[in-house]
């Protein structure tokens, strides 16, 4: 299940991301991006779980959670073959 995070402060680290997730469930992948390296702005990041329940799961309790000083946003990414987006509630 494909999860997407925005609002990621740049003071968090990849393993720090991947462990966070990883008490929700199996995280098979976990990557961190930005918007650009002169951006100040918080990332974002696209994590991959292992079923639906460790989404769910993600999802309820991440979403709004403060990490390093700003609130993630988690939601599902849409799972139509050749969409790539946030799933529309």
């Amino acid at each position: 299940m494909n999860l997407y995070v925005s609002n990621i402060s740049p003071a968090v680290q990849p393993a720090e991301l991947q462990q966070i997730f990883a008490g929700m469930g199996e995280v098979l992948y976990a990557r961190l991006g930005s918007a650009g390296e002169e951006c100040a702005d918080p990332g974002f990041a696209f994590v991959y779980v292992r079923d639906e329940e460790s989404a769910r799961t993600a999802v309820a309790t991440l979403n709004g959670r403060e990490l390093k000083g700003e609130r993630l946003t988690v939601s599902r990414m849409s799972e139509r073959p050749g969409v790539l987006g946030v799933a529309r509630r």
